[in-house]
């Protein structure tokens, strides 16, 4: 308890050295700006497990199939089969299936952060939600070719894998955060 208390406190420590430090380089050599809110808020996209943070925005599979063939298959691979020589697997099989994941949520949080690859970030929440409908229908996920997802609609898919998982007791989530 003593070590797990004092390691807490050395990196809070630092934590504020670190910051009163940047303070005065910024101060005494003129570089850097402080971040304003707006700018703040561009990059506070987190979206929570239940939904909440999800963007206003539908989309369904055919959107999904028109972008993914534009943005992802040439990495992922035109039947999800992924793309070795581009350092994609698949994902519907092995590591990298997407019905291991344990929340849907968690899937258009990676997709909005991180693709594509060349020019992350850059899908509107449409494009997102529709890749996300795609990829849930391709993958077995969803039976329903023609689900609309939203915001409301994508926070209440029950993924497949989701009773294997367990919170983790360093989390700052709880079991009751889950249900």
């Amino acid at each position: 308890m003593f070590d797990n208390l004092w390691k807490k406190t050395l990196a809070a420590t630092l934590g504020l050295s670190l910051c009163a430090s940047l303070t005065v380089a910024q101060e005494k050599y003129g570089f850097g700006t402080k971040a304003d809110p707006a700018e703040i808020a561009k990059y506070d996209i987190d979206i929570h497990i239940d939904g909440k943070g999800l963007p206003a925005g539908s989309g369904n599979p055919a959107l999904g199939a028109e972008i993914f063939e534009i943005q992802c298959a040439i990495c992922h691979g035109e039947q999800l089969q992924g793309v070795r020589a581009m350092g994609a697997n698949s994902l519907h099989e092995g590591r990298r299936d997407i019905k291991k994941l344990p929340y849907a949520t968690s899937l258009f949080d990676f997709i909005r952060r991180a693709m594509p690859l060349t020019d992350p970030g850059t899908l509107s929440n449409d494009e997102t939600y529709g890749l996300v409908a795609y990829l849930l229908t391709q993958t077995g996920v969803l039976k329903d070719k023609d689900v609309v997802l939203d915001a409301k609609s994508l926070a209440a898919i029950k993924m497949p894998n989701r009773g294997n998982f367990i919170i983790d007791p360093a989390s700052r989530f709880s079991a009751k955060d889950v249900h």
